[in-house]
Order: structure tokens, then sequence, then C-alpha cells
């Protein structure tokens, strides 16, 4: 499965950009065209994994949360391939725009 690499710095505790990370989820949810399913999943101490349906396609986001970004992976399926530079920036501005608002 292709992957593409992202990063997004902020200046919050960890602890804060995980839960605005999981408050956004359900407008994550409205925002995908055609309806989707996003499911949240913290790992351990520093660990988020988004698992995103779409279309029949699921593209996963592997991220690793700090006090400074988080950042990470985005796995898309190979049929979505082509599109994965524009599916990381969606990935990067969601993110950006959840950490932005509090919980």
């Amino acid at each position: 499965m292709p992957s593409v690499d992202f990063n997004v710095p902020h200046a919050l505790p960890k602890e804060d950009a995980a839960a605005r990370l999981l408050a956004g989820i359900p407008k994550l949810e409205k925002a995908i065209p055609g309806g989707g399913d996003v499911q949240a999943e913290r790992v351990g101490d520093d660990g988020m994994i988004l698992s995103i349906k779409a279309m029949g396609q699921t593209i996963t986001v592997d991220s690793v949360l700090s006090d400074s970004a988080v950042s990470g992976q985005v796995k898309v399926p190979l049929m979505l391939a082509m599109m994965q530079t524009q599916i990381r920036d969606m990935v990067q501005d969601s993110v950006t725009r959840m950490l932005a608002k509090p919980a």
C-alpha cells in the first residue's frame, strides 16, 4: 500500500492535541464527499490510528503525537495512489483545523 509522510507542527501539550483530534472526528466524517466512516484509536501514550472509509476504500493514518507536532504516514489504497498527495494535504489541513479549535 503506497504511503506518504505528513507533519503538522503545533504548540499544545500532547494530551490536549489528542483530545482535540478525537473531538474533531465527527466533523471530519461529515466533510467526506459521499459520506464516510472515520474511526480513531489511541495507541500507547503517543500514537493514534485513524481509519477513513469512503467509496469502498480505506485510508489509514498512522500518527505520532508530541508536544510540538503530529506526524506520521497516510497509507493509501493502490486504487487511490494517484491521489496520495491530495489525500495527504487533506489530512494535514484537517489535523491543522482540529488542533486550532479547543475540544
